[in-house]
């Protein structure tokens, strides 16, 4: 790799990179004699088809696998070696595969040091009897057994045939077989449409809705009704556990973990608010443009001015979610926060399971270090205590509360 400076600002440095073609077509070459031994195709034997036939096949694929990785690979050289820190991801623009131009977007400079005396807000809730009780009433309409009856009423779940099932029904429903529970909480304009039509339905009869403009004709199968458990003994049995005292030790444990975990993300969202306005960075008009092509593919330069206040406003955002990161990146040197693999290994086992995608681990990862920089941010910033019900503070995590990106 060749690499030389074209451009320095305060907020930007570009620079054009020239790739080894030829140590790079050797890499490719190696990768698919690499290859030749479990490669079949139609004609020849596994193992025996020439690399020449190999490399038409699948040489265009292996070359850009090769370069995507020699490309990363160079970047981190480049900034490395200039000691550079970026504050969003390099901007590529390529002239052909082997040559492009690197512009790297300066990360400002920010001392968490001088941000220590800024006081954040620590919200708190402690679990009451009431709470047990409630949870364990959510829980006992969790468990029911289904009872079939004759006639519908507005609590009933209700099991059909769509016997008109085709293409246009499919639009609604994704099978025929159907169920549906008349309590269900919500606006949506099918279930709406189907509620009105089957609220004094009789059993094992006919209907016919149109819903979305489109015809349903239905069978009932079957109505059943919800059977709760009578009481907290017939609860324990069902939930297969010993008394009623371990159902609520189980509860309150649940709880407390819930306001353990609004607590730092409530926590998280303040202390980088608060650090965002005393610490005000200006973010360049070049990066947060560069921003909003990447993630919401707005290009300022086609813009119409109908949409400029949309745009004002996506500006804004994208810029203080730059800031926020930014502090977050800070945040994470300045009290030397990390996440050892041991414990996002026992994070991952107990909140996913066995099967984990690479997002689920990339998400529990981001969790565990919100968490730490919130532990020891308490320890680290000034702390105004507020005391919430639970109640509350559930509501202000639902209502309130949007999850963040500040995970990487």
């Amino acid at each position: 790799m060749q690499y030389k400076n074209i451009e320095t600002q305060n907020h930007k440095s570009s620079f054009e990179v020239s790739l080894d073609q030829e140590a790079i077509s050797k890499i490719i070459d190696q990768k698919i004699t690499e290859k030749q031994p479990t490669f079949e195709i139609a004609g020849f034997r596994k193992g025996k088809v020439p690399l020449s036939i190999i490399k038409s096949k699948i040489g265009t694929e292996v070359e850009n696998e090769v370069l995507n990785e020699e490309i990363s690979k160079n970047i981190s050289e480049i900034s490395e070696k200039e000691k550079i820190q970026s504050l969003i991801q390099p901007d590529i623009q390529f002239k052909d595969n082997y040559n492009f131009s690197l512009s790297f977007y300066l990360k400002p400079d920010l001392k968490i040091d001088d941000l220590k005396d800024s006081e954040i807000e620590k919200i708190s809730a402690v679990v009451e009897d009431k709470d047990i009780d409630e949870f364990r009433e959510k829980v006992r309409k969790e468990y029911y057994s289904l009872e079939s009856i004759d006639e519908a009423d507005e609590n009933s779940v209700i099991d059909f045939e769509v016997t008109n099932f085709a293409e246009e029904q499919k639009k609604i429903f994704s099978q025929k077989d159907v169920r549906i529970d008349l309590n269900t909480q919500t606006e949506e304009q099918t279930f709406l449409d189907l509620k009105k039509a089957l609220k004094k339905i009789k059993n094992k009869s006919d209907f016919s809705i149109t819903t979305k403009n489109i015809q349903i004709d239905g069978k009932i199968k079957d109505i059943n009704k919800k059977n709760y458990p009578k009481n907290d003994e017939e609860l324990i049995k069902i939930l297969k556990l010993e008394s009623v005292k371990d159902l609520n030790a189980k509860i309150s444990e649940k709880l407390n973990e819930d306001i353990n975990y609004f607590q730092k993300e409530f926590f998280i969202e303040d202390l980088l608010k608060v650090l965002s306005e005393k610490k005000k960075i200006e973010i360049h008009d070049e990066v947060v443009n560069l921003e909003l092509k990447r993630k919401y593919q707005v290009d300022i330069t086609s813009m119409k001015e109908e949409h400029k206040e949309r745009v004002d406003s996506l500006k804004k955002m994208t810029s203080d979610n730059i800031q926020k990161d930014l502090i977050f990146s800070e945040l994470i040197n300045y009290l030397d926060v990390k996440v050892e693999q041991k414990e996002l290994q026992e994070h991952i086992q107990k909140y996913y399971g066995e099967k984990v995608d690479q997002r689920a681990a990339e998400t529990a990862y981001g969790t565990l270090l919100r968490n730490k920089i919130a532990d020891h941010s308490m320890k680290t910033f000034k702390i105004k205590e507020t005391k919430l019900s639970l109640d509350e503070m559930m509501k202000k995590g639902s209502h309130n509360h949007e999850p963040g990106s500040h995970s990487h």
